[in-house]
């Protein structure tokens, strides 16, 4: 795809890539991403950054056109550091991240997302878009600029318990539009008692039905597991987290 990238002055500013031609897309996926050092490049397992921003990407692949927002609010706009203090209160001291920002006598949440707002609308023209989020707050930024939004959710699977932990205080304090999580933990289990069911299921049809009755008994449950499973990720992130695996184990050293 052909991507063009467009500096985004302001406070809340950053870049924006675009990707392939949007102005033939009535609703361009937009992915409003806030820049995030630990999960985006460390990909670290304290959060869910890095897998949205991946999932965010694989859908606008998907779709050959779609518009990347990068803004420079690191550590919701506090910075690098005021994170990383935080994320050490959070952890030595059970705090989790938004009231360890209020014990360190900073708000939980410092970012704004007008400037991304007036640079979709007057640089880039759109006023109708796919948004690529959980975050009520960015819809509304949106639509308080006269710019219709379809949202679109990123439900990832968590890397970690404090991953889990982050994304419910996410959901629960301030609003993200996320599963609880004993729906990931359902997710987790689904896949194995789907395989399961799926095998004994067929094998009794195969055996008691005709065939054409197996193949469709198989296709139903496929399509119904399918639409109900709330923790889905796309193969791509799962290949992913798997090669993240294998490549953390320790390798054995040869002998001379």
């Amino acid at each position: 795809m052909r991507v063009r990238v467009h500096s985004i002055p302001g406070r809340d500013g950053g870049h924006a890539l675009i990707f392939g031609d949007i102005e033939r897309v009535t609703a361009p996926l937009v992915r409003i991403h806030s820049r995030c050092l630990y999960g985006d490049a460390l990909q670290s397992d304290d959060c869910d950054c890095g897998p949205e921003l991946d999932q965010a990407m694989d859908m606008i692949q998907r779709a050959d056109a779609g518009v990347l927002l990068y803004l420079e609010q690191e550590g919701r706009g506090a910075g690098l550091e005021v994170k990383a203090e935080g994320l050490r209160v959070a952890q030595n001291e059970g705090h989790d991240t938004y009231s360890a920002y209020v014990a360190l006598g900073h708000q939980p949440d410092y970012r704004e997302f007008d400037t991304a707002t007036r640079f979709l609308a007057e640089n880039l023209g759109l006023r109708s878009v796919r948004l690529l989020t959980n975050n009520q707050d960015k819809v509304d930024a949106l639509q308080i600029g006269d710019i219709a939004v379809t949202r679109v959710p990123l439900i990832t699977e968590p890397r970690s318990r404090r991953a889990r932990e982050y994304m419910e205080v996410k959901r629960t304090h301030r609003g993200h539009l996320l599963p609880p999580m004993s729906f990931h933990r359902i997710g987790r289990l689904a896949d194995p008692v789907f395989l399961t069911l799926a095998v004994t299921v067929t094998a009794a049809a195969i055996y008691w039905a005709p065939r054409p009755l197996a193949v469709a008994a198989f296709i139903l449950m496929v399509a119904i597991v399918q639409a109900w499973h709330p923790a889905r990720t796309s193969v791509r992130l799962r290949l992913r987290a798997w090669r993240r695996k294998l490549t953390q184990r320790p390798q054995a050293t040869p002998s001379r």
